[in-house]
């Protein structure tokens, strides 16, 4: 079994490289980041002519960004229980189903 020391920041790094990831993502209040954007400003996307209106100063929401990175660790911590449970599940059986043969077969 996984040790929980070992997994909790290994979670919460993935969720940051995932948060980090999302800022090329713009959404509808016109900021960058995804659920919850927390970088506004800076140079326009690809395709989209530059102009002196367009050029606004960078700025971050911390607070934004860290509720990014808790969403994608809770995120990545129920895929991993998901999977240990379907895991333990799979073992549970294959360990019933040898009892049975062994029992069926005794040598």
């Amino acid at each position: 079994m996984t040790r929980p020391v070992v997994l909790w920041p290994t979670l919460i790094l993935m969720g940051t490289f995932l948060t980090l990831g999302t800022v090329l993502i713009s959404n509808w209040a016109g900021g960058h980041g995804f659920p919850l954007a927390w970088k506004t400003g800076g140079c326009p996307p690809p395709g989209i002519a530059i102009s002196t209106s367009c050029l606004l100063a960078i700025a971050y929401d911390w607070l934004g960004f860290g509720l990014d990175i808790i969403f994608y660790t809770a995120i990545g911590y129920g895929l991993l229980l998901a999977y240990a449970k379907y895991r333990y599940r799979e073992e549970e059986v294959e360990r019933s189903n040898s009892d049975r043969l062994s029992q069926r077969n005794p040598q």
